[in-house]
């Protein structure tokens, strides 16, 4: 699982205006019960993402900064720097005898591309992610490119992207997405480097799977698009299913602003 829990998962709900209380991270800890993933990429950690993590069943936990944090069932054998420890973080996981190495992403919120798509076209709205976006992601991948080919294990990659996938924006949804085919740069990146896309493995068809990540609480008249993504690589990895996660099980909200992604693999010996 990815899951952007939003400054530490301390907000509350729509009826009391997202005010902030250490209260509020129950409702993070539901979910992550009820859907008991193996190992959890999160971001946005700060003040309690760790705590809730111990208290959902993680006895394996790295924090890099106060952003990232990995947290695993499994034994975490090694941590890895990767980039800027704000921006993304690895470790090496031993799984029933077989190591994998996770990295976890953030990439930066600007510029906000959610109202940038209304009014700009498809080529301003790509020419916007290389100065902050496209620049972190391909700072990164040279690092995690170098680590797979050293380490010559399975990779998993996980996080808030902050950016679309130019896979869900093609022809047959352009209606959904103000009239624009748009080939997001981040996403096509993770695809040259041979990474493919847990959840659009699962459901190929876009038209099928137009609910996102984010947007889903903003007030503002913008769309709801996945930003958040689990990518892969790795000849014995295999995608069984893929979701994201719409809601806290007790509470019908959840306390972030982002959805978690959550896939399950098959990994073969």
């Amino acid at each position: 699982m990815t899951w952007n829990i939003w400054h530490g998962g301390l907000h509350g709900t729509k009826a009391d205006g997202f005010k902030k209380d250490t209260a509020n991270t129950i409702n993070v800890l539901n979910v992550l019960l009820k859907e008991k993933a193996d190992i959890l990429l999160m971001q946005e950690t700060y003040c309690c993402g760790m705590e809730i993590a111990k208290n959902a069943g993680y006895t394996h936990s790295i924090q890099a900064s106060s952003n990232l944090s990995i947290h695993s069932k499994y034994p975490i054998i090694d941590s890895l720097e990767i980039f800027k420890p704000f921006n993304a973080h690895g470790a090496v996981i031993d799984i029933d005898g077989q190591r994998l190495l996770f990295v976890n992403i953030w990439l930066h919120y600007l510029p906000d591309s959610f109202e940038d798509i209304k009014k700009l076209n498809p080529d301003s709205l790509i020419a916007n992610e290389v100065p902050t976006r496209l620049k972190e992601i391909t700072s990164i991948m040279k690092v995690v490119d170098s680590l797979e080919k050293k380490l010559k294990i399975p990779v998993i990659i996980g996080g808030d992207f902050n950016s679309p996938s130019h896979l869900d924006w093609v022809q047959s949804t352009k209606k959904f997405h103000y009239g624009k085919v748009v080939q997001w740069p981040v996403s096509k990146l993770m695809l040259e480097y041979n990474y493919t896309d847990s959840f659009r493995k699962a459901h190929s068809d876009p038209r099928q799977t137009l609910e996102g990540t984010w947007g889903y609480l903003s007030p503002r008249d913008i769309i709801s698009d996945r930003i958040d993504f689990i990518y892969y690589k790795g000849e014995n990895l295999k995608t069984l299913y893929s979701k994201i996660v719409m809601e806290d099980p007790e509470n019908g909200f959840f306390n972030s602003d982002h959805r978690a992604v959550l896939t399950q693999f098959e990994l073969e010996n």
